[in-house]
């Protein structure tokens, strides 16, 4: 069984949220956009919590700005997609199945507030949101917490150990006992002192950490592999699972810098504390909820933290604000959260996303060249370089900060165009097209038109410059005698404006000729810069300010 899609209404930040899964998934969006809210209801309603948490007045949303415009009833349902793993009788009862035959589970936690009372119910639905017969509910409930409990990876500087060894010995056997024990004093110098733990140390938290891993979060190897590839799905996750041990052990076995055995030892204990005092069930299948990895850590150990990471076969949603790992993720499990009006977007390809040569594309222009540009709430789409040197430039001369705003400039003639403007519509990030005026400029225009949807204007996706290029529309917007100083040319040179330019350009490189005019227009001031560009400039700051908070 796993998660496949969570609806939420009216809890803390979120108003209202349906985000769909991936067995992985990152998650991207600005502060105060909901990712918080998300994680907490996810461990407060699906840790198996000794008590059943209880929800207070503070849990309702309300307006942001507004105290006194609070919801008074808030809604969050799980979803459940069966996938032949659990065929357990105490969930037989609440099984639903949709058109096409799929099993699904709908866990839902309902809570209201009147006169400062809050009340909370706890039931299975349907696929139409009606509680379905209470009997066995108690039981079922149980058994799903603790068969898909949530574990929650927070930063080490901001986590106690809540594990009580005394008290687990009647469930765990003397061997787990003694490396829990271990692990808590390997905790306790990697936060304080691990500047002093000798290399033996370290090797012998590896090998706890293989061991704990195994019995933890991580399948045995079966005993007949082909006979279970070929008969049992349960026992094929198995093999599954003990490949990713397998690498995992060959990860752990093959790092001798020092640097990156505290990282994985990091990272695991990490993953033991958020397992808190209830110990796993055996078979268990944690979802892992992991916060902002790149805390305190270098790109190059984030990336060797992430591989450790991806080789848990287990269901795991991570936030970040980290360019590198964005860049170490595939384009499809990237989910970015844009609060709106009325509620809070996810934004993903999903299955219906893009073609094969369209996400090869996206995954090497933006993902692994610019991942930064993910996180943008709108998107300045040019022809080359020279757009991308002088169009920043000169939006700062007019008082406009893009990064501050949210705006990215890109080049999208090594991608093509119209990759980049589906992508960015499936991830919810705003656009602006600016292109020449040659054949080349028309046919750009063409395919800006066609990705236009109703109700779009086309003024405010579309600019086009009325010459054949960036340097022709400088030049003809008084821009000239530039042209003429950097081709080594007097101002009354008889030659036309197309030959004054490719004599400069053959002087000077275009980002060079860009920087050029860039400098003469600060020191004319902004009235000097065309109009044309202005407008551009205030339509695409209008365009990311739709997209912000």
């Amino acid at each position: 069984m796993i998660l496949q899609h969570i609806d939420i209404r009216g809890f803390r930040g979120i108003s209202q949220l349906s985000l769909p899964l991936t067995p992985t998934n990152l998650l991207i969006g600005e502060n105060a956009w909901g990712k918080s809210s998300l994680l907490d209801a996810l461990t407060l309603l699906l840790s198996p919590q000794t008590e059943d948490y209880q929800f207070t007045p503070a849990d309702f949303y309300f307006t942001p700005g507004d105290v006194n415009d609070q919801r008074r009833r808030l809604q969050i349902v799980f979803h459940f997609r069966d996938d032949h793993s659990d065929q357990d009788a105490l969930l037989t009862p609440f099984w639903q199945r949709d058109a096409q035959g799929q099993r699904w589970l709908y866990y839902s936690t309902r809570a209201k507030l009147r006169d400062g009372h809050v009340s909370t119910t706890r039931r299975f639905v349907d696929q139409q949101g009606n509680v379905l017969p209470e009997e066995g509910t108690g039981a079922a409930i149980g058994y799903l917490l603790h068969r898909y409990p949530v574990l929650r990876l927070r930063d080490a500087r901001f986590s106690r150990r809540r594990r009580d060894s005394e008290s687990n010995n009647d469930t765990r056997t003397a061997t787990l006992n003694q490396l829990a024990m271990e692990l808590d004093t390997l905790t306790r110098d990697l936060v304080t002192q691990p500047q002093t733990l000798s290399d033996e140390v370290l090797r012998q938290g590896l090998q706890t950490m293989q061991q704990l891993m195994e019995h933890y979060f991580l399948v045995q190897h079966p005993k007949d592999a082909s006979e279970a590839r070929r008969i049992d799905p349960q026992a094929r996750d198995g093999m599954q699972g003990w490949r990713s041990l397998d690498r995992l052990n060959k990860l752990i076995s093959g790092t001798d810098s020092r640097s990156r055995q505290l990282i994985l030892l990091r990272m695991f204990t990490l993953l033991i504390q958020a397992q808190g005092s209830e110990p796993l069930a055996i078979g268990a299948r944690p979802l892992l909820l992991i916060e902002d990895p790149e805390t305190r850590l270098h790109p190059i150990m984030l990336s060797v933290a992430w591989n450790l990471l991806v080789l848990l076969p287990l269901q795991k949603i991570t936030t970040t604000n980290s360019a590198e790992l964005l860049s170490q993720v595939p384009i499809e499990n990237v989910c970015r959260l844009v609060r709106e009006p009325s509620r809070v977007a996810a934004w993903r390809i999903g299955p219906e996303g893009l073609s094969a040569e369209d996400s090869r594309r996206i995954g090497f222009h933006i993902r692994v060249n610019r991942p930064s540009a993910l996180f943008a709430r709108c998107w300045l789409l040019v022809e080359g370089e020279t757009e991308v040197w002088i169009i920043n430039e000169l939006a700062q001369q007019c008082g406009h900060h893009f990064a501050a705003e949210g705006v990215k400039v890109i080049e999208f003639a090594q991608s093509g165009l119209k990759p980049l403007l589906k992508f960015a519509r499936r991830m919810g990030i705003a656009w602006h097209v600016l292109t020449d005026g040659d054949d080349a400029g028309n046919k750009y225009a063409a395919t800006t038109r066609s990705q236009l949807q109703e109700g779009d204007e086309e003024s405010h996706h579309l600019t086009q410059l009325p010459a054949l290029d960036m340097e022709n529309f400088l030049y003809k917007q008084g821009f000239d005698e530039v042209y003429h100083q950097m081709a080594h040319l007097p101002l009354n040179a008889p030659m036309n404006a197309r030959r004054i330019i490719t004599q400069a350009l053959h002087h000077a490189s275009k980002p060079e000729l860009a920087i050029a005019v860039a400098m003469a227009a600060a020191e004319r001031g902004p009235e000097a810069i065309p109009t044309l560009m202005r407008q551009m400039f205030s339509r695409v700051i209008w365009l990311a300010q739709g997209k912000a908070d």
